[in-house]
């Protein structure tokens, strides 16, 4: 075992070596030229092609970046092993999403294909009229070179078109919350009305019992003084007789 991590410690040396190296002596644009032989080399051997769709096309939104994240939002919950979960505000509805860097399997008439959500770190700009964000996104479909024509005629197509459904989907969805919530508050504000009506024809019956209270008193009074006055008339009376 002592001598496997020997020997794995000379490779790693020797490959920081040459790297270092390489560095050295080339030139970025000949270690360019060289990766750019490699991969095509690569991409002749095999059997797959690979599109990117990025998030921002130039200084404009991509469209069909939007399209395939909704579609795949759609199949993610079911074939996702790893999911990014949002909810947009006043929704009751949860969102499922790719997480970064992660990939999912979907399948158009009996064909395969490979979606990867890709998040790089963007490089600070010095200046720039519109202001991009700090990440660079992008997915990457992945599929075997037999089946291009299929999946460029027919599929982002489909893709396109569930995503107007979905989106038009939400939307209702959306609207129908927005409009039970409004019901809501109109109905606990109607509510609110209703007791502050009863709170104020509590109060006035209140005040007119207090009023009477202290009205009944007087008459109270004046009735005692009226009885006074006819007691004091038939003492009279009797007196006189």
């Amino acid at each position: 075992m002592k001598e496997f991590w020997t020997s794995l410690a000379s490779l790693l040396g020797v490959f920081a070596f040459c790297q270092s190296f390489i560095y050295t002596v080339f030139p970025p644009e000949f270690r360019f030229a060289l990766l750019k032989i490699f991969n095509r080399i690569f991409n002749c051997r095999s059997s797959y092609c690979y599109f990117d769709v990025t998030e921002i096309d130039g200084v404009n939104t991509n469209e069909l970046y939007n399209a395939v994240q909704l579609y795949l939002s759609s199949s993610a919950s079911i074939t996702g092993s790893r999911l990014s979960l949002t909810r947009a505000l006043n929704s009751s509805a949860i969102t499922f999403g790719l997480s970064n860097n992660d990939r999912l399997v979907d399948t158009f008439k009996g064909v395969d294909v490979v979606w990867e959500h890709m998040v790089m770190q963007r490089q600070s700009q010095s200046f720039s009229w519109r202001p991009m964000p700090e990440e660079k996104r992008g997915f990457v479909l992945k599929i075997k070179k037999k089946d291009k024509s299929l999946i460029l005629n027919f599929y982002l197509d489909f893709i396109m078109e569930r995503a107007v459904l979905i989106k038009n989907r939400r939307d209702r969805q959306k609207a129908i919350n927005e409009l039970l919530e409004a019901l809501k508050r109109k109905a606990e504000k109607s509510s609110r009305n209703g007791v502050s009506m009863e709170e104020d024809s509590t109060e006035v019956e209140d005040e007119e019992q207090e009023k009477r209270a202290l009205e009944s008193p007087e008459e109270e009074c004046g009735l005692e003084e009226g009885c006074e006055k006819d007691e004091k008339v038939e003492k009279k009376t009797e007196i006189k007789g």
